[in-house]
């Protein structure tokens, strides 16, 4: 199975939170077709963090009705990841801005942008094109000159 299927999402609960927090302990809903050495390695590979064990519990549908329409609730399998105590997972941006903050790192320098040979050359066409257009009078301008010197010869040729 490809690593990137292997986890859906977090477990957002009040009570994953308070083991995430405290205990260094993360909940995934998990594809149901995993294991838990999938599960580990692919945790291990996206979060790039240590995974100590990994625990999975499967949950079954369960039948329920809203209003008169009865039918079930999904079938979902959880995955409970056990982190090294250095390894943290960061779920919220919240987190990174502080993460972001509490390292030394320095930030990484822009690279400079050259241009090809090819794009040198175009921007010299584009440039050189730009140029005779404003040297260059629209037809419409000179259309309307001519227009005019015709009715003022023909006014000249009346009186």
């Amino acid at each position: 199975m490809n690593v990137n299927e292997v986890i859906k999402y977090p477990v957002l609960t009040e009570k994953s939170e308070i083991s995430r927090s405290g205990q260094n302990v993360y909940t995934f809903v998990v594809d149901k077709r995993t294991n838990k050495v999938e599960v580990k390695k692919a945790v291990e590979f996206i979060f790039d963090v240590k995974v100590l064990k990994v625990n999975i519990i499967n949950y079954d549908k369960k039948p329920a009705k809203l209003g008169r329409f009865a039918g079930f609730k999904n079938a979902v399998k959880k995955a409970i990841v056990y982190l090294d105590k250095e390894s943290k997972i960061i779920l919220f941006a919240d987190e990174a801005k502080n993460d972001k903050s509490e390292s030394t790192e320095k930030p990484a320098k822009k690279a400079e942008k050259t241009l090809s040979e090819a794009e040198l050359k175009a921007a010299e066409k584009i440039k050189k094109a730009e140029a005779s257009k404003k040297t260059s009078k629209p037809k419409a301008e000179l259309e309307g000159k001519e227009l005019q010197a015709e009715e003022q010869t023909a006014k000249k040729t009346k009186k």
